[in-house]
């Protein structure tokens, strides 16, 4: 950043900038002051996953509502792209959905890592769909996440959820820690996250790709209060 700027303070200096080369160095700027605070600010969300009293403070939470939040809060990123968000599931304080026992801040950042990793990774025009699925039988709560993006090879599915991993071929910006954050997170909850394609690769449409499902398993039960934090 501060050579970009510098090279920007010396076209002026120089009187060889005109408002086209000086709007381009201040894009530039901006796009880079974007990626470090987004750089920053998972490194910041990792610390709180990995962080065991943060995971300690639980409580009976709405799934629901978080997810639909989420969703909310990206609609502007998926109009900008022309993709279709949108979510499947039930109603925020529908009774027949268990609470779950779980930290907010964490698992509302699960949430927004994958639909903001669906929404990187699907092209122009394409769908992302959230959507949360209780079992009949009340051991699991699923939460989903799929698009009709490229796919992760099968090789490569549990690569992606190393910290800073990048699959081959990707030019998508991003700090390569969306994923390894999900998966401390879903520890910590005693949660599960699979990856699968979306649709058999023999049924995609010609020149798109089988598409990602995430999926992550929550165990649900009877609540229980939190631990307690020592204070050492």
């Amino acid at each position: 950043l501060r050579m970009q700027a510098e090279l920007a303070q010396r076209e002026i200096d120089a009187g060889a900038s005109d408002a086209g080369s000086l709007k381009n160095s201040l894009q530039q700027i901006a796009r880079s002051s974007q990626r470090a605070a987004h750089m920053v600010n998972q490194l910041l969300a990792m610390a709180r996953a990995e962080d065991r009293e943060q995971a300690l403070r639980k409580q009976d939470l709405d799934l629901a509502a978080i997810v639909m939040e989420a969703v909310r809060d990206f609609v502007p990123k998926a109009m900008d792209k022309r993709i279709d968000l949108g979510y499947e599931g039930p109603e925020t304080g529908a009774d027949s959905v268990p609470r779950l026992h779980g930290q907010p801040l964490l698992v509302r950042e699960m949430v927004r890592n994958l639909v903001d990793n669906a929404l990187q990774y699907t092209p122009e025009g394409g769908t992302v769909t959230v959507r949360i699925t209780p079992d009949p039988f009340g051991q699991v709560l699923v939460l989903q996440v799929e698009d009709n993006g490229p796919g992760i090879p099968e090789a490569e599915r549990e690569l992606v959820f190393q910290p800073f991993y990048r699959a081959l071929g990707t030019n998508v910006d991003g700090s390569g820690l969306g994923l390894a954050i999900v998966r401390e997170i879903a520890d910590k909850h005693q949660a599960t996250v699979t990856i699968d394609n979306a649709r058999p690769p023999a049924a995609a449409p010609a020149g798109s790709g089988p598409g990602t499902l995430f999926t992550v398993r929550f165990p649900v039960g009877p609540a229980t209060p939190a631990e307690p934090v020592s204070s050492a």
